[in-house]
């Protein structure tokens, strides 16, 4: 199952975080759910913030948007 961690280019943040807090977030909130939600939110704000929002697709936003809405129900219910 980590095979693939060595796989990811650590040396891009907006892409070495979001598999960081995944990978971090799933055992600390014993929740694969909450890793991932949070993975594809970190990925989309990484990278609007660094610049290269124009390489996502609608489909990656549209998921972290979706994200965002799931983790706010969950904390309001």
């Amino acid at each position: 199952m980590f095979q693939t961690v060595t796989d990811v280019d650590f040396d891009q943040l907006e892409t070495a975080v979001p598999a960081f807090a995944t990978l971090n977030l799933i055992p600390l909130t014993f929740s694969i759910t909450q890793g991932i939600l949070w993975g594809f939110i970190l990925h989309v704000t990484l990278h609007l913030v660094v610049g290269r929002g124009r390489e996502l697709s609608r489909a990656v936003v549209a998921r972290a948007v979706v994200s965002v809405a799931l983790l706010v129900l969950e904390h309001t219910s």
